[in-house]
C-alpha cells in the first residue's frame, strides 16, 4: 500500500495518466491530489509509484500530507487563519484533516495542508 505523500501515476479511467500525491490509500481504492487542486478516488491498481522527479506544484502537498500523516491524535498542532496564528490539541483525526479543540475550548476543523506540530523544547 502506497504511503500519505507518495508520489504517483494514475490512469484513470478515460485511459489518460496523470502524476498525483497520494491522500489515503486502502487496499482496493487510493485517494489522489492532482495538481490542479483536485482529490479523486480512483482504484489501487491502476496506481503505481512515479520515478520522475516531484513536480514543484506537487512537491508541497507531497510535504503537507507526510508531515499532517506525522501527526496523531493528542498531538498539539498549530494553524493560520485570518486573526493569526492558532494553537489547539488533535481530538479527531480524518483523512484530509483533524478536529482540533482550541486552548479556549472550541472545536475547529483543519485542513491537512493548514497544519504543522509544535516545535518541542531542544535539549542539549
Amino acid at each position: 500500500m502506497l504511503a500519505p505523500g507518495s508520489f504517483v501515476r494514475a490512469t484513470l479511467r478515460d485511459g489518460s495518466s496523470l502524476p498525483g500525491v497520494v491522500l489515503w490509500a486502502t487496499g482496493s481504492h487510493v485517494d489522489l491530489w492532482f495538481d490542479e487542486g483536485l482529490a479523486r478516488r480512483t482504484r489501487a491498481d491502476s496506481v503505481a509509484a512515479c520515478p520522475d522527479p516531484v513536480p514543484a506544484r506537487l512537491a508541497c502537498v507531497s510535504a503537507e500530507m507526510r508531515l499532517f500523516a506525522s501527526l496523531g491524535e493528542g498531538d498539539r498542532v498549530r494553524w493560520e487563519r485570518a486573526a493569526g496564528i492558532a494553537e489547539g490539541c488533535i481530538v479527531e483525526k480524518c483523512r484530509y484533516g483533524a478536529i482540533v479543540v482550541t486552548r479556549d475550548g472550541k472545536l475547529v476543523a483543519v485542513g491537512f495542508r493548514k497544519l504543522w506540530p509544535v516545535a518541542g523544547l531542544a535539549v542539549a
